[in-house]
């Protein structure tokens, strides 16, 4: 609906001095999301301690974690433990509701995802108790063990951009014990010139696509309600 003129004669207007084709010599640099902190952080891996154990008593847990320093309503206690009842409810363990996976990785019953997530996690942020459990972990299965080596080097090469070490990691992770490395594997080869450059070149339409799916959200907003020229007014001025 929206020609590619129209997002260039904004970006033009909002950005002149970005218009011509040699303006940039470099990519713009991305925004890093960060997770907002709370006040309940510090106390959550005590309070799913407890919850494990057996204290379900939201007052009785309040008053606990009074007595270590919390200082702020019991609001936001009874709402953590609500979370933790309701993943009880499902079936599902505590490390399922969200704040909790910043927590203590002993007594949590890590999922997949939480498992993942740490083999996600650059080394030198894992605490002694994170390292620890990896080492267990990867001990107990050989495969897991690949996993990890397999998926720091892969990190590795996204980070520092080390495409030319693709052909060896993926000959590596085919070989490999893991089910799951050996059909990631797989699925970067059917696109493997895509892959390689995303590895390689310094440029991404992270940016750009950013800026579609908001010029999209204000369509949908509009959809059945706004004409031509308030969407066209909305999205100049977006």
């Amino acid at each position: 609906m929206y020609e590619d003129w129209r997002f260039h004669g904004y970006y033009c207007n909002s950005q002149p001095e970005t218009c011509s084709d040699d303006a940039l010599e470099e990519s713009p640099p991305r925004r890093a999301y960060k997770r907002k902190k709370s006040v309940l952080d510090p106390y959550v891996p005590y309070l799913v301690a407890r919850w494990n154990e057996g204290c379900h008593n939201g007052k009785k847990l309040y008053r606990e974690i009074r007595e270590r320093g919390y200082a702020n309503s019991e609001e936001i206690c009874a709402r953590f433990t609500a979370q933790l009842r309701r993943a009880e409810a499902r079936g599902e363990p505590a490390s399922s509701v969200p704040r909790a996976r910043r927590g203590s990785v002993a007594g949590l019953s890590p999922t997949a995802k939480n498992v993942a997530a740490l083999f996600m996690r650059r080394e030198e942020k894992l605490d002694e108790e994170q390292e620890a459990y990896l080492g267990r972990l990867c001990e107990a299965d050989e495969a897991l063990a690949d996993t990890r080596r397999l998926t720091e080097e892969f990190n590795g090469m996204v980070r520092n951009l080390e495409g030319e070490d693709l052909d060896e990691w993926l000959k590596d992770a085919e070989e490999s014990r893991s089910t799951a490395m050996r059909s990631f594997a797989a699925g970067l080869k059917k696109d493997l010139d895509a892959v390689r450059a995303g590895l390689t070149e310094k440029w991404s339409n992270g940016c750009v696509e950013g800026f579609v799916h908001k010029l999209k959200l204000l369509k949908r907003q509009g959809y059945g309600r706004a004409g031509f020229e308030l969407l066209r007014a909305r999205m100049l001025a977006a």
